[in-house]
């Protein structure tokens, strides 16, 4: 059955890490205006994802993508207290693609954060992703797409993560998973090997709602989500694969078969989250909100766009949230398995390859930090299967698995 074939695989995986499944949003630093979130603009957003209507306080987890408050050099990111005081766990982030001064500055914000915060701090802490989507801006693909993105080769990559391990090496942080978030893509590229064995799991973004070269409706995203999962956990050769990006846009662009609208949005969440992911996989959503003042295109927020702080509280969401009573469409719990699974290692058998796009950056800037602001530009597409990789000779067929979380939502992300 369907089910039981994609998710033996999730469920192995995280109960060989941890009996606690984390269940949160991503949180950018700033506003697309460049104004830097403050404590109180995060103990808001995360005060809203507690108490989202119809999901019973499931979302207690945040997902960081910067060490770095907005605005600043190295001063540890306000988010930290705010979690604190919302009870609210943290995946941490270290922004890789601003070269060594960028890394430098994050590790100085993430020990100066263990030193100001104790363990009020560092208990919250379940993983420290040292990157996001890097391996992929220094692909063939990723470079197609914007040609000015900067990312960090593998070999580079390995290097940050040794030096975040030093930092952390005595301190109350010594034991946290570390891992590296990147397309299913960049996992199954052999060439970036050397990451995989350098850290404890693998974080996956992953939305075939860009996949527009292949059947990407909604009636196809499960498949290809679970199909991108399996992919990245058999390359992973057993180590965890978390969830670190997933949705479906409520509104924006269609994307060949993949339509924008409120109601393919709760399909997803249905079918991905729901019935699939949530309760057996760490998981964190994009997005709770869409940044503001300018709404991101394609916008993913749950609650729309960023309201003041006080009236977030009391917004209701977009569409039902309440897992209560979801299930798989029969449709998918018959049709025949893409994928095989034997303990905690999957065997793909079928295709995850097609091109995802990658909306334009006209507009988008970042700094050493993370801390970057920017706007969505126009999307572009691009074809090519298969791919060799900027970083390695080996090739893999090629989905070009966007930049989204760099540059769609600009600042929404950082």
């Amino acid at each position: 059955m369907r089910t039981s074939t994609f998710l033996s695989v999730a469920a192995a995986l995280t109960s060989s890490v941890s009996a606690t499944v984390y269940q949160g949003f991503n949180y950018g630093s700033t506003f697309t205006d460049n104004t830097a979130k403050t404590q109180a603009d995060f103990e808001a957003e995360f005060t809203a994802a507690k108490n989202l209507v119809g999901t019973s306080g499931a979302f207690t987890s945040a997902r960081l993508y910067t060490m770095i408050q907005g605005n600043t050099v190295s001063d540890p990111i306000q988010a930290i207290p705010a979690a604190i005081k919302e009870k609210t766990s943290l995946l941490l982030g270290i922004w890789a693609s601003g070269g060594q001064a960028g890394v430098t500055n994050e590790i100085a914000a993430l020990t100066a954060a263990i030193t100001n915060y104790g363990t009020d701090f560092t208990d919250l802490v379940v993983g420290l992703s040292v990157g996001s989507e890097d391996l992929y801006r220094v692909s063939v693909t990723g470079l197609i797409n914007d040609p000015t993105g900067v990312g960090a080769d593998p070999t580079t990559l390995v290097e940050y993560i040794t030096q975040v391990k030093t930092a952390i090496k005595g301190t109350a942080l010594a034991n946290v998973p570390i891992g590296h978030v990147d397309t299913w893509n960049s996992w199954t590229n052999s060439s970036n090997n050397a990451v995989i064995d350098a850290i404890d799991w693998l974080g996956v973004d992953e939305y075939p709602y860009f996949q527009n070269t292949v059947s990407n409706s909604i009636d196809s995203a499960y498949d290809l989500f679970w199909e991108a999962y399996n992919a990245t956990a058999a390359a992973g050769g057993g180590k965890p694969v978390w969830i670190t990006e997933t949705g479906w846009p409520i509104s924006g662009k269609t994307e060949n078969l993949g339509v924008p609208s409120l109601a393919n949005a709760k399909t997803f969440w249905d079918e991905i989250g729901c019935a699939s992911a949530f309760g057996k996989v760490n998981t964190w959503w994009y997005v709770l909100q869409d940044a503001a003042p300018t709404t991101p295109v394609p916008s993913f927020g749950l609650l729309g766009s960023t309201t003041s702080d006080a009236t977030l509280g009391t917004q209701q969401p977009l569409y039902d949230l309440s897992c209560a009573n979801v299930s798989l469409p029969a449709s998918l719990l018959s049709s025949p398995s893409t994928a095989t699974t034997s303990g905690a290692t999957a065997t793909r058998t079928g295709s995850t390859s097609g091109t995802q796009t990658t909306p334009g950056s006209a507009g988008s800037t970042g700094t050493g930090t993370g801390s970057g602001s920017g706007t969505s530009g126009t999307s572009s597409s691009q074809s090519v299967s298969p791919s060799t990789k900027a970083n390695g000779a080996s090739t893999v067929a090629a989905s070009s698995m966007f930049l989204a979380c760099a540059l769609f939502a600009g600042a929404a992300l950082f």
